[in-house]
């Protein structure tokens, strides 16, 4: 019986440049980064080499979910609505806290020495479970003002802030 060939596709490497500033924390959390790092001089080469190195052991893929359920988890945690199941899927998720934290200390640093790509700077947020502002209907009843000097406003349903892209950090 004559062998059979399997040809391997390497995955495309991934480019720092085309990572966002959440993307590049979750790769660095995937990395071979030592939890206790301090940057090594003005530029750290060996930095930008593990934002690479994470990206390429998680997929393009994996990095981009997992950094949109990060930006969720912060979005809640930044106005207190985290549920304890939100909290346990992020823990999940990143186990380690002193780790996540460095990782995204980092990854802020390397924008300074590799600037994000315009296409990159695009990353929606995603909440691991029902949304605790809206209740997973992705919007909200509110007042909008139209006119601050006469009070005029009109009530209607907008995009949830915290589960929809319409909302900012």
């Amino acid at each position: 019986m004559p062998a059979t060939l399997v040809a391997t596709h390497a995955p495309t490497p991934v480019l720092v440049e085309d990572l966002s500033n959440m993307e590049r924390a979750v790769a660095l959390y995937a990395s071979d980064m030592p939890d206790r790092y301090r940057l090594q001089g003005p530029v750290d080469t060996t930095l930008i080499g593990w934002i690479g190195q994470g990206a390429a052991r998680l997929g393009r893929e994996e990095v981009r979910r997992r950094a949109s359920f990060l930006l969720g988890h912060r979005r809640l945690w930044l106005r207190d609505l985290t549920t304890p199941e939100i909290n346990r899927r992020h823990k999940q998720r990143f186990p380690s806290a002193r780790r996540l934290n460095v990782a995204e200390s980092m990854a802020s640093t390397s924008l300074f020495w590799v600037s994000v790509a315009p296409g990159a700077r695009e990353l929606s947020a995603a909440i691991d479970g029902t949304c605790p502002k809206c209740d997973g209907t992705g919007k909200l009843w509110v007042n909008l003002v139209i006119d601050d000097v006469s009070g005029w406003f009109e009530e209607g349903y907008a995009p949830c802030w915290v589960c929809r892209d319409g909302g900012a950090a």
